[in-house]
């Protein structure tokens, strides 16, 4: 209360109101640089938490399987190694190799007693045609234990028709992505036809939609017994191809991953490493996000650092006036700090508001985004370290925007200014 009753803070309240059109604007640099500050940062780190969550959600947080080499050595080579030799085969074909994973279920029951891990769900992965009449669309089959696979990445959460336990009492069941449907045109209780790269065809009926929002994934996968999957697979019931584990504390997947593949041998992947350009893509995100809005704050703290520049070099007599009065550099400097600070107090206090205000009604519009992933609302991240910081900044950068000014105004020699007059 004192400050505000100070000659000080008088002086400097005085001058703002001397020029209220200038002030205005300046204070709204400051305020649109924070609000922007508030929208930008809460959008991307909301929509970088709703793909992290998603993908926790819906993907494995260590996914174990065995991975087949791209490049293989041939048996020529093998036989006759060195850089010196030629040989000159035609038309090699590259030798099949079996993506089973050997004594799958018995790695499985060894990790489920890991007290590390929360579940573990025994998984075949392979290329299907789908059929429905006339329609075909190509995709990916998961063939799960349903009731394991639900345990560690709820499906039945994400249903949009039909029950999970459907797969597990209907002898013939399958559950079609949101976007594979679309594609064949099913329905719930439509009978169609899947055909392995084996040749082998099954004819299923459906029994549930799903949709993950991961659009890649609904509109490519579809759910069908593990049994089932074996059996288009022509194989025998201990065929698995991944083990998908759902880790208790997702932060120790990479670790976790690192033990396992030494442990077992086959390729463990973390759920990080597996979404690693999509990160990557997040971390140049980020950076251009915060350049855009510090060059804002500084375009600002430029305005800021005009209008009391301007004031100075009107206000010189009232200056020499003060400084003859008695009032040292230190109080005509602090005046001039006083100025930029009340500027970026109010500016900061209604750009929070604003920035609230607009994350608050974009939230709300409803939209209908099938990208990478499928969003019906922008999800904004509400920390308040987001609003702390946007203040903070934006208080730094308006005392630096107005220390320049205030040391110039401390330093003017009053006697040359009242000779000049």
């Amino acid at each position: 209360m004192n400050i505000l009753k100070s000659p000080v803070f008088r002086i400097a309240l005085t001058h703002l109101l001397s020029k209220k059109r200038q002030t205005i604007v300046a204070m709204l640099g400051v305020t649109f640089g924070i609000a922007m500050f508030i929208f930008q940062a809460g959008l991307m780190s909301g929509f970088q938490s709703t793909f992290i969550e998603e993908t926790v959600n819906t993907t494995a947080n260590v996914r174990i399987y065995n991975d087949v080499q791209k490049v293989r050595t041939s048996i020529l080579e093998t036989f006759h190694p060195g850089d010196h030799k030629w040989f000159l085969v035609h038309n090699q074909k590259p030798k099949d190799e079996d993506p089973k994973v050997k004594n799958g279920r018995q790695i499985m029951q060894l990790i489920e007693k890991d007290p590390e891990v929360s579940g573990v769900s025994p998984f075949i992965g392979t290329q299907a045609l789908f059929r429905l009449g006339l329609a075909q669309a190509s995709g990916r089959i998961a063939g799960v234990d349903i009731e394991k696979e639900n345990a560690i990445f709820n499906v039945q959460k994400h249903m949009k028709e039909g029950d999970i336990l459907d797969l597990e009492t209907s002898p013939n069941g399958i559950i079609l992505g949101e976007g594979l449907a679309m594609k064949l045109g099913a329905k719930n209780g439509d009978n169609m036809l899947i055909i392995s790269p084996q040749g082998i065809s099954l004819e299923m009926r459906v029994v549930g939609i799903h949709k993950s929002g991961i659009t890649d994934l609904d509109n490519s996968r579809a759910y069908i017994n593990i049994r089932n999957a074996q059996k288009l697979l022509g194989v025998d019931g201990s065929y698995i191809t991944d083990l998908n584990i759902k880790l208790k504390d997702i932060n120790k997947a990479e670790v976790i991953a690192k033990k396992y593949h030494d442990k077992y041998g086959y390729k463990a992947q973390d759920w990080k490493s597996a979404n690693e350009n999509i990160f990557g893509i997040f971390k140049i995100q980020n950076l251009i996000t915060y350049l855009v809005i510090s060059s804002i704050l500084i375009v600002s703290g430029f305005g800021i650092f005009n209008i009391l520049m301007m004031i100075i070099y009107e206000k010189m007599p009232d200056i020499a006036i003060l400084k003859a009065t008695g009032f040292k550099d230190r109080d005509i400097r602090k005046i001039f700090l006083t100025e930029s600070l009340v500027i970026g107090i109010l500016g900061g206090a209604l750009g929070l508001l604003l920035g609230f205000t607009i994350q608050r009604i974009v939230g709300s519009l409803k939209l209908d985004v099938r990208g990478f992933i499928s969003i019906e609302h922008l999800r904004f991240n509400q920390s308040p370290v987001f609003f702390i910081f946007a203040y903070a900044f934006g208080l730094l950068a308006t005392a630096l925007a107005g220390y320049i000014p205030a040391r110039k105004a401390s330093k003017i020699d009053a006697i040359d200014i009242i000779r000049s007059k």
